[in-house]
């Protein structure tokens, strides 16, 4: 089960470096605020992965819960922000 957690980790790692592209390089907000919301759910499920690697699954799921929070509360932070800016704009 070791070795298929590994491999499904680094995949995942790899699928989060791709989402960063979406967020730098996104032709819209709302494609750079999609990335960002894909880049928080793929974090939390990688802070659950590397808690059932190491065997603390119980502190990994407090941080990626936390994290989770953050992260949603971040994006509607951004997305208020933009929904301002772009209503400044007209």
């Amino acid at each position: 089960m070791r070795p298929f957690l590994v491999s499904v980790t680094a995949a995942l790692a790899l699928a989060t470096t791709l989402s960063l592209y979406r967020v730098f390089r996104g032709p819209t907000v709302f494609d750079r605020l999609t990335g960002l919301g894909l880049l928080g759910t793929k974090t939390i499920v990688l802070l659950l992965l590397m808690g059932a690697l190491t065997r603390r699954l119980d502190a990994f799921v407090d941080i990626a819960l936390s994290y989770g929070l953050i992260s949603f509360l971040g994006s509607l932070a951004l997305a208020k922000y933009f929904d301002t800016t772009e209503a400044e704009r007209r």
